[in-house]
């Protein structure tokens, strides 16, 4: 079970790095093709791992690798232009609702995995609960594009999961690691074509204040050391139940907003009724029995 160890660990490193970047999205990275590129940018990094037992691949799983990457960068654009259609606490129950729910299909069928039956009520559990956690009532209602670029974001990142896996099956993991973040690169560089995204781009760091800068790239390096957590947890484990069980980092990020809300309010305020609190612990109870589903 030490997958399931490496993932809660990335999930709540992805909590932190939420919780930050709910702060800093709007004063330092405020579009969503500025935010794919510098995320993108990235991708070179994992050479570092290189000399931990990179192999190289057939032609046909490079391809599958570079996919993976493509996939993801296009993911993030997707993700973030949902968000400025509509809301964060729109998509974000949307988007970890379908992400677990396009895995579950994707690594059904490219990897014939299948899970036992206590393995599927766990999915049921920790998908409900990562919904029910995420759900935030807003008026308004939510834009069919920002729903339709949600639901595409997520089944991009489905993809990147169920390719990195591939990957780590047939090879190692360290080569899965760095072949699917070499193509980061060239898709960020994609996004400089165009002089209007070229302006978003270059202005974002001018537009910030230096200290927002800083951590901001502190934020990139946590998610980045959770991405490898998860992918490690990925590359041991069941790529269906890790993605299930981001319903844990949302029940981190109820823990983290809350604790901010009441102690630090001038840094990050968020509502907080009873029957906000009600719906809140139901889904921690879901996510939790998930997780006992798991591990008896």
């Amino acid at each position: 079970m030490t997958w399931l160890y490496f993932a809660i660990s990335a999930y709540f490193l992805l909590a932190l790095t939420g919780v930050v970047d709910k702060f800093l999205v709007s004063k330092v990275v405020r579009h969503p093709a500025a935010y794919a590129f510098y995320i993108g940018i990235t991708g070179p990094i994992s050479l570092l791992l290189a000399p931990f037992g990179l192999k190289m691949l057939s032609i046909s799983d490079f391809y599958v690798a570079a996919i993976a990457g493509v996939c993801f960068v296009i993911g993030i654009y997707y993700y973030f232009t949902a968000v400025s259609l509509s809301s964060v606490s729109r998509i974000l129950p949307i988007f970890g609702g379908l992400i677990p729910l396009f895995t579950l299909i994707f690594a059904y069928v490219g990897l014939h995995e299948r899970l036992n039956s206590g393995q599927y009520w766990a999915f049921a559990f920790l998908v409900s609960g990562a919904i029910l956690v995420a759900y935030k009532k807003e008026a308004g209602g939510l834009q069919g594009r920002a729903l339709g670029y949600a639901a595409l974001s997520a089944a991009l990142m489905a993809l990147t999961a169920v390719f990195s896996k591939h990957i780590f099956e047939v090879s190692n993991f360290v080569s899965g690691m760095v072949w699917t973040r070499m193509s980061f690169l060239p898709v960020a560089l994609l996004f400089l074509l165009t002089p209007q995204n070229r302006r978003r781009i270059f202005n974002a760091p001018k537009q910030a204040k230096p200290r927002n800068i800083f951590i901001y790239y502190a934020s990139r390096f946590s998610g980045n050391v959770a991405g490898f957590m998860q992918n490690y947890a990925v590359s041991l484990g069941s790529v269906t139940v890790v993605n299930a069980l981001a319903g844990t980092q949302f029940m981190f990020l109820l823990g983290l907003t809350t604790f901010l809300s009441y102690y630090f309010p001038a840094v990050l305020k968020e509502e907080v009724t009873s029957h906000i609190l009600v719906q809140k612990i139901a889904a921690i109870l879901l996510i939790s029995g998930g997780l006992v589903l798991l591990t008896v």
